[in-house]
């Protein structure tokens, strides 16, 4: 994790249960038993106290896995506990006025031994890397070029303006903007592959292409977080950046 050229690190990350939010943390190997929870989210700049928001975000969703245990699916957290998050979030508006209207992407995964799920809201990503060293994206951005592209109006093959990588869902808070949409998928990972957080301003900055292709040639979790980090740093970062890199052991 790192600021960046940004004066405000408005990223958040958590691995199970803490939560930082630092302008230049270094890679750090952990391991863990057969549970783990891991999420990044990135607060949206135009939004006041964006930070704040990413920082609530990731320091609710264990309280809510925790508090409600029942609404898991196989053992796993789904959408349900999400949608928990954002209406605390949004609640705290009556204590915390200033925070109104704030907003942050997340990406989230929970590991029950070899069986994993993976949501997203926003365009903060997932990726699986493969033993093969092929990648496959497990995310779907909510922007509206990606609305677009769903719907069949917009090219893949052509180049849209900046304004189209809009995010057009996040969390918000605001009651009112309660629909937001949320992408979900489980898996199992096999021994040696990686499950890849970031948040945009790895994929943005250095390109989805380069950055996958990085993923490819470093199968090793901290090699792989400190390639990206001299990568983006090499490029002056313009935005907050934040990678969390799981492999699963045999």
């Amino acid at each position: 994790m790192h600021r960046g050229k940004p004066v405000q690190q408005q990223d958040a990350l958590l691995v199970q249960g803490e939560v930082r939010q630092s302008k230049n943390l270094l890679p750090v190997e952990k391991e863990f038993d057969d549970e783990v929870l891991i999420a990044l989210a990135d607060g949206v700049a135009a939004s006041p106290n964006a930070q704040l928001a990413s920082r609530f975000i990731l320091g609710e969703l264990p309280r809510v896995l925790n508090e409600h245990a029942q609404w898991c699916q196989d053992g796993l957290m789904n959408g349900r506990h999400l949608r928990e998050v954002h209406a605390r979030l949004c609640e705290e508006l009556a204590r915390r006025p200033q925070m109104y209207g704030s907003s942050s992407t997340i990406v989230a995964a929970q590991f029950k031994g070899s069986r994993a799920v993976v949501l997203n809201t926003g365009d903060s990503r997932a990726y699986l890397r493969k033993c093969d060293g092929s990648i496959r994206q497990l995310s779907q951005d909510h922007t509206e070029l990606q609305r677009l592209r769903d719907a069949g109006t917009a090219d893949a093959t052509i180049e849209y303006a900046s304004l189209y990588g809009a995010l057009s869902d996040c969390l918000i808070a605001d009651s009112e903007e309660s629909d937001f949409a949320i992408h979900l998928v489980t898996l199992t990972l096999a021994p040696g592959e990686l499950l890849v957080l970031c948040t945009d301003g790895v994929h943005d900055v250095l390109g989805d292409a380069p950055w996958q292709t990085m993923m490819t040639q470093h199968a090793d979790p901290i090699t792989l977080a400190e390639a990206a980090r001299s990568a983006l740093l090499a490029v002056d970062a313009y935005d907050n950046f934040s990678v969390i890199a799981v492999m699963a052991q045999a």
